[in-house]
């Protein structure tokens, strides 16, 4: 009885572990994530978006595909290549990537990020409901609400109209929570770890855009740009989305998306503190507001025990 009660204990204590690490990587994802539209503002890139996000997935897809082979095999890989869901995942990876560029590049770099991250929690939510990856909790409709009031704030501060630019940027948005919630339920029901989920779509991704690639990299001339290129890719990209395909394997995908709130409050401060934008006190408040949000949800998440967990527990 002893010697069950500690086993009990062991498996328990693991898989909470698990999820503690999982709200930090995707929180580190995040820092990532929030430098990549502030780096091209502050360099004045001249390649166009389109551009941009072509390598941003062509690059990340190589060094996920690549760190997955050498982790898990290619087993996976090959079986997840051949899933349709896997073709639509990297569409919406390629398209994310391009639509929030053209969104960053015509609103600002706080306003792009913070259109296309505001919808994501709230799709994601919704559509892992219907999919069948998780019900949201009431904690998730709480720090989801503080979340979306805290982006409204923000948002509040631009006198921005450009209605194409907030389209992309909700295109992204919608496109991002469709790549989240389908990432986690493969998952669930393929027996693959994050990693290679990522690797697989982020890999198909790579071979989609390479025509875009070179057909607009006209601008590769010097060595700053070529830096700034490999920056985004194999940095933001691939090690972020390490990062938070690790969120993937242990958290329901309504939380991975609020947890990823952090990212827009992170470019709101770059753009204060580095491409010198304004930021009067409604903005402060509602970074303070989605911080509040991420830690109820990070608190929550990190006690709360996984299905496996009260599987095992209950066996």
């Amino acid at each position: 009885m002893t010697e069950t009660s500690g086993g009990t204990t062991s498996s328990q204590a693991s898989p909470k572990n698990g999820r503690q690490l999982a709200v930090v990587s995707v929180l580190l994802a995040c820092v990532l994530f929030s430098t990549s539209a502030t780096g091209r503002a502050y360099l004045d890139f001249p390649g166009s978006s389109i551009s941009v996000g072509a390598w941003r997935v062509f690059l990340g897809g190589i060094g996920l595909s690549v760190y997955a082979v050498i982790r898990y095999g290619t087993f996976g890989l090959r079986k997840l290549i051949k899933l349709p869901i896997v073709w639509v995942m990297a569409l919406a990876v390629l398209s994310y990537q391009i639509s929030f560029f053209i969104g960053a590049a015509r609103i600002g770099v706080a306003m792009g990020t913070l259109g296309a991250l505001a919808t994501a929690p709230f799709f994601a939510g919704l559509l892992g409901w219907i999919v069948g990856t998780g019900k949201p909790s009431g904690v998730w409709a709480i720090s989801t609400l503080m979340g979306v009031l805290g982006l409204a704030l923000i948002t509040g501060v631009s006198e921005v109209r450009d209605n194409l630019g907030f389209l992309a940027v909700f295109v992204s948005g919608v496109m991002y929570a469709i790549f989240t919630v389908f990432g986690v339920r493969l998952t669930q029901t393929h027996d693959v770890s994050g990693a290679e989920v990522l690797g697989a779509a982020f890999g198909i991704g790579a071979v989609l855009s390479l025509p875009i690639v070179v057909l607009t990299s006209a601008w590769v001339n010097n060595a700053l740009l070529v830096g700034f290129v490999l920056y985004i890719g194999f940095a933001t990209t691939a090690l972020g989305y390490i990062l938070f395909g690790n969120g993937l394997t242990h958290l329901s995908p309504g939380s991975v998306s609020t947890l990823t709130l952090a990212e827009p409050v992170l470019a709101t401060l770059m753009g204060v503190f580095i491409l010198g934008e304004a930021m009067n006190l409604r903005g402060w408040i509602g970074c303070a507001v989605i911080i509040g949000a991420l830690a109820l949800l990070g608190i929550v998440e990190s006690r709360t025990p996984s299905k496996s967990t009260l599987e095992t527990s209950n066996a």
